[in-house]
C-alpha cells in the first residue's frame, strides 16, 4: 500500500484526502468505496468526476442518495474511537501527534505489529489508533494495477473511479478477507447486498460495466 501510496498522481491523493472528509461529514466508522466516489466528484476538475457529472451525478446529489442508500441498508455501528470520545480520548489527535514525532509509517507498524498479536490465539482485532476500518483497499488494487497494465506509472482519477466502478459489480463485502468480514460484521455493513456504488448508479440508469469501459477507453489528459 506505501508503493501504490507514491505512485498516486496529485489529484489522486487529493481524493484520498477528500474521500476521509466525506466519511467524516457522513459519520460513518469506516472509509468505503462509496466515499472514494464522493472525492473523486469533490475534487471537480479532474476527468472522471467530469464524466460522472456528465451521467448527472453532481456531488450534493451523491451525498445526500449515498447517505440514504447506507441508512436503509441498516443501522451502521460505530467504532471504538466513537466510544473512546465519550470519555474525552480523541483519537484522531492523538494518532497526529504520534505521527508527528514518530512518522506516519512508524505509527502504522506499530498498530500493525500490536494489532496482529491476538491473531496468534486465534482472533484479531481492530485498534481505534489505526483509524477507521480500510474498506477500499480493493478498489485502490485495482486501480494501481489497472494503470500498470496500461503502462501508466501514475495512478490517475479515472483509474481510481473504475477501481470503485469494478467493485461495485460484486455484491457488498466481495473480496474482503476473512478479517475484513468480521470488521464489516461488526460495523453492520451486510455482506452480499448490492454494493451501493451499484444501486446508486442504477438509481440514474447508468449501465455499471458500460460506463467502466467507457471511463477508460476515453482519452483523458494526465491529472
Amino acid at each position: 500500500m506505501v508503493k501504490m501510496a507514491q505512485r498516486l498522481s496529485p489529484a489522486s491523493r487529493e481524493i484520498m484526502r477528500l474521500a476521509e472528509a466525506e466519511r467524516l461529514r457522513l459519520g460513518h466508522p469506516y472509509l468505503g468505496d462509496e466515499h472514494l466516489l464522493l472525492g473523486v466528484l469533490a475534487q471537480a476538475s479532474n476527468p472522471a468526476a467530469v464524466r460522472l457529472i456528465e451521467h448527472g451525478l453532481s456531488l450534493a446529489t451523491v451525498r445526500t442518495e449515498i447517505a440514504r442508500i447506507v441508512n436503509e441498508s441498516g443501522p451502521v455501528a460505530g467504532d471504538d474511537a466513537d466510544l473512546l470520545r465519550e470519555f474525552g480520548v480523541d483519537v484522531v489527535q492523538m494518532r497526529r501527534r504520534l505521527e508527528s514525532t514518530f512518522g506516519t509509517l512508524a505509527v502504522h507498524e506499530a498498530a500493525r505489529q500490536v494489532r496482529r498479536r491476538p491473531w496468534w490465539r486465534g482472533r484479531a482485532m481492530h485498534s481505534a489508533l489505526c483509524g477507521p476500518p480500510y474498506l477500499v483497499k480493493r478498489a485502490q488494487f485495482i486501480a494501481c494495477t489497472t494503470a500498470g497494465k496500461r503502462g501508466e506509472a501514475e495512478i490517475r482519477p479515472e483509474h481510481l473511479l473504475y477501481g470503485v466502478l469494478r467493485v461495485a459489480r460484486d455484491p457488498l463485502g466481495a473480496g474482503l478477507g476473512r478479517r475484513g468480514r468480521r470488521e464489516a460484521a461488526r460495523l453492520g455493513l451486510r455482506a452480499g447486498v448490492p454494493h451501493p456504488v451499484r444501486i446508486l448508479l442504477a438509481e440514474h440508469g447508468i449501465d455499471l460495466q458500460r460506463f467502466s469501459e467507457d471511463l477508460l477507453d476515453a482519452r483523458t489528459p494526465t491529472s
